[in-house]
């Protein structure tokens, strides 16, 4: 039935204004943006069927773009911002061109995508550059001042909003004074203004009031009650989350105002122990499906299970926590992915300069029956001599082939040690600190203690994967410069070298840094002592014991996987309440 009262009001729409201007029709379609957003949607598709010309194309894809975009219809809206833009540039219309750029560049910022959403700032920028056109202006500059403030760049989003502000007046346009002087207010209250952040709040409450702007009310609401409820005036923040529930209803439900106003009212509502009525606003933004919410769902599921543990409802607090987890978990499984992509990268080469050594192996010994039947046609002996060649070649082949095969296996190593580090380690940590995050009664210390951890994690990992430069160096000096690294830690005594053999010392070195770093990650010793003579390398740390079999232990096999590789010995003893590893070159 809805379906054929929105095809009827189509038709008739149609009809009644086939003798109207459709410039005129498209101004109408923009006002009703603000009230209407689903009304305004319908006489756009109405219009198209008015044959308009293609730069008026370019502006009804725009103003049809804003509406879905008022309806929190974010996808359909960059759906036909791209269109604008395309219909735009071919109309060699410029103005409606950067809009629909700009207004699209906001779809993505608001979807989480800042990359895309700062090449489109960009593109529109430059297209500006070269106009009149202040209140278009004033809309760029405030969306490229929200981004920075997203970034946590406050002084350079501060910059960006006056810019922006200044623009908006100098142009006269409602709408563009409302979101640039809305957007001020709330990046100086969050660089610690809060006074003049709520004044300029205040001023655009009452711009939005006379000028009827629901949107605009309710988006200066929700920033209002932030500013109040910093400064603990409950009484206010009461008063206008009352005042808000009024203009409710009349913005729509799927809107990134209404979405902004729920999320800072249930916020406070927690803060304040209205546990029942936060869990009522976050349940009702959870059944908003397509809508897109400022925060994201890890974080909403935290502070859902905070409310019911407020309620006592310690199963749906345990079940809540478990999803903002599982959520939190999926997002730090797409960053480590990403930081092991360069293995990958590695991994694809290595793999295709195997498959050519063996396409080049073919072809040798493809060469040897040639060079065998030419050697009996013309001398047996010469037949023989190139037969040996080829041979020579072919095991020189099957040897790089092999090489080939270790540096696969060895990067595939590799790459599942740094995995379970960031994995196991970092990922881990970063949950912890999340979840502190979002307790009340958080240790600032103890949390400040937490991300110095990680940030050393992140430093060590980093450093072990950076590849020695032999270059010219010897191994003693390759080890100097690892220990005055160490902060003291690890000290260099001994006369001798071990090895002029550049791979070995490679390995060594190697072999070196991986056992130091399970020394500093899994005992308790503080002093490391790395003595080399003529043929032998020892570390001695004074931590306590530990075998090869614990599974709490350090283990050996890629130490002797590496020592393998240049026919050394490793042995492991225990004496004088030290643990010593030997590495003997034969």
């Amino acid at each position: 039935m809805k379906k054929f009262a929105s095809l009827l009001l189509q038709i008739c729409l149609s009809f009644s204004l086939l003798a109207a201007d459709i410039d005129i029709d498209i101004e109408r379609a923009n006002k009703l943006i603000e009230t209407d957003p689903a009304h305004a949607v319908l006489l756009c598709d109405s219009l198209k069927i008015r044959n308009p010309n293609l730069k008026q194309q370019g502006i009804l894809a725009h103003t049809l773009g804003n509406a879905y975009f008022a309806q929190g219809e974010t996808e359909a809206a960059i759906s036909e911002f791209g269109n604008s833009a395309k219909l735009a540039r071919e109309a060699k219309d410029s103005l409606t061109w950067a809009s629909a750029l700009s207004d699209m560049g906001v779809c993505y910022r608001i979807s989480g995508d800042t990359k895309q959403a700062l090449t489109l700032y960009n593109q529109a920028l430059t297209i500006l550059s070269q106009l009149d056109a202040p209140s278009e202006k004033s809309y760029l500059l405030t969306s490229i001042a929200v981004l920075y403030a997203n970034n946590g760049l406050l002084p350079e989003s501060i910059k960006y909003a006056r810019q922006a502000f200044d623009s908006a007046k100098k142009s006269g346009d409602i709408e563009a004074i409302m979101y640039a002087g809305q957007t001020l207010g709330i990046v100086l209250s969050l660089n610690g203004d809060n006074a003049d952040g709520l004044a300029i709040e205040r001023e655009m409450v009452a711009i939005a009031e006379k000028h009827r702007l629901p949107r605009y009310i309710l988006k200066t609401y929700a920033s209002i009650i932030d500013m109040h409820h910093k400064e603990g005036r409950k009484d206010s923040v009461d008063y206008y989350i009352k005042k808000g529930k009024e203009i409710l209803p009349q913005v729509p439900e799927g809107s990134v105002e209404a979405l902004g106003f729920l999320e800072e009212s249930y916020v406070v509502l927690t803060e304040d122990k209205r546990y029942k009525e936060s869990l009522d606003i976050q349940n009702k933004i959870l059944s908003m499906k397509g809508a897109g919410t400022y925060m994201p769902f890890d974080k909403l599921y935290q502070r859902m299970a905070r409310n019911y543990k407020g309620l006592g409802e310690i199963d749906k607090m345990e079940e809540a926590y478990e999803r903002s987890i599982a959520i939190s978990d999926s997002l730090h499984g797409a960053d480590i992915d990403r930081q092991l992509s360069e293995f990958d990268v590695k991994y694809d080469t290595a793999t295709r300069e195997l498959k050519i050594s063996r396409l080049e192996a073919d072809k040798n010994r493809q060469r040897l029956w040639i060079v065998i039947i030419s050697g009996l046609a013309f001398f047996i002996i010469g037949g023989i001599i190139a037969f040996m060649i080829i041979r020579h070649n072919k095991i020189k082949r099957d040897l790089q082939i092999k090489a080939m095969r270790d540096q696969l296996n060895a990067i595939d190593n590799e790459r599942a040690r740094v995995a379970a580090e960031l994995h196991d380690g970092i990922c881990s940590d970063l949950t912890g600190i999340g979840l502190l995050l979002q307790s009340k009664s958080a240790d600032k210390t103890e949390i400040t203690s937490l991300i110095e951890n990680v940030r050393t994690d992140i430093r060590t990992i980093s450093h072990t994967l950076m590849p020695p430069r032999m270059e010219g160096l010897t191994l003693r000096q390759l080890l100097d410069s690892y220990a005055s690294g160490s902060n003291g830690v690890v000290a260099i005594n001994g006369n001798g070298d071990v090895t002029d053999n550049p791979e070995a010392a490679f390995q060594i070195y190697r072999i070196v840094q991986e056992w130091v770093q399970n020394i500093l990650r899994h005992s308790t010793a503080d002093t490391i002592e790395i003595k080399l003579d003529s043929d032998m390398l020892e570390i001695t740390d004074n931590g306590e014991e530990y075998t090869s079999g614990s599974s709490t232990g350090i283990g050996l096999q890629t130490i002797h996987k590496r020592a393998a590789s240049i026919k050394a010995e490793i042995m492991f003893e225990r004496k004088n309440e030290k643990n010593i590893l030997k590495i003997t070159v034969k």
